[in-house]
């Protein structure tokens, strides 16, 4: 049955459709989420910035160990499936990462700007990065379907954690010991490499950004004008970064755990106390 879907779906292959579905697919990946995530953080809000690196970052540590712990092939090589752009699945089928990651991102951004129509906008991105994913023959459909199951349970676990936060905040040593013990504590359950760079961000991510809360305290401009070029450069310097400490750093443990843990402290460490050092964002009141 999951096959005869595919199949149907592929019925309607065209070579404009081909180049849509792939950047659609491409929305889904690593790059889009380095690039975007940033940019709501210096841009538009540290708080749902932060948040949204964070419940990303679970969310796709948590898809890494289900795939491992599936184990599920891919439709790719099997017989009448026409499987492009193979490079986007490197790992197992089940559960999609594209589905959960982009359920995630657009999910917790829709909590956030609450409005009709970013609900529909989430709504259709989501599922047109699930559609890329079958119509690419990546993914079977049991496999975008769980995708979104998950990365909703996620969304809802954020926005949950985040009203209990609010109603209850926590101190500055308490936001600390969590940022550094919960990753450390996930590194127990799942400790392979493509989790380790989610822990290592996650602990970078998250203890940088309670420091610089606490110390720093970069505020946004008044006018998004003025946030526009440092948003930029923020953006470039983490490209930058992420690709020089590919170069530079073994790849193996606990290496790529480091890297992942110093593109974290950069982003919400390093970059604010650049902005404000050069006076392009305001020092906060504590």
């Amino acid at each position: 049955m999951q096959k005869d879907m595919l199949l149907w779906i592929q019925g309607f292959a065209a070579s404009w459709l081909d180049t849509l579905m792939i950047a659609f697919s491409f929305v889904g990946d690593e790059e889009f989420y380095v690039a975007t995530v940033p940019l709501i953080y210096y841009l538009i809000s540290k708080r749902a910035g932060v948040r949204l690196a964070i419940v990303l970052a679970m969310s796709t540590f948590v898809n890494y160990a289900l795939k491992v712990f599936f184990n599920a092939p891919r439709p790719i090589g099997v017989e009448g499936i026409r499987s492009l752009y193979v490079e986007s699945a490197p790992s197992m089928s089940f559960p999609s990462g594209h589905a959960q990651g982009s359920a995630t991102y657009w999910g917790y951004l829709a909590t956030q700007v609450r409005k009709p129509w970013f609900y529909g906008l989430a709504g259709f991105m989501v599922l047109s990065i699930m559609l890329s994913r079958l119509y690419l023959g990546v993914h079977w459909p049991i496999d975008v379907a769980a995708g979104l199951v998950f990365g909703l349970l996620f969304v809802a676990g954020m926005v949950w954690a985040d009203g209990r936060m609010t109603e209850r905040p926590l101190s500055f040593g308490v936001k600390l010991a969590l940022g550094i013990a919960l990753p450390l504590l996930l590194l127990l359950v799942y400790h392979e490499a493509d989790g380790r760079k989610m822990v290592g961000f996650l602990l970078g991510c998250w203890s940088g950004y309670v420091l610089e809360s606490h110390t720093i305290r970069m505020a946004l401009p008044k006018s998004i004008w003025q946030r526009i070029l440092p948003s930029l450069v923020g953006v470039a310097i983490l490209f930058g970064l992420r690709a020089l400490l590919k170069d530079v750093l073994p790849l193996s443990a606990p290496w790529d755990l480091v890297r992942y843990l110093l593109v974290g402290l950069t982003a919400t460490l390093a970059i604010p106390w650049l902005f404000v050092k050069l006076r392009w964002y305001p020092r906060g009141t504590a």
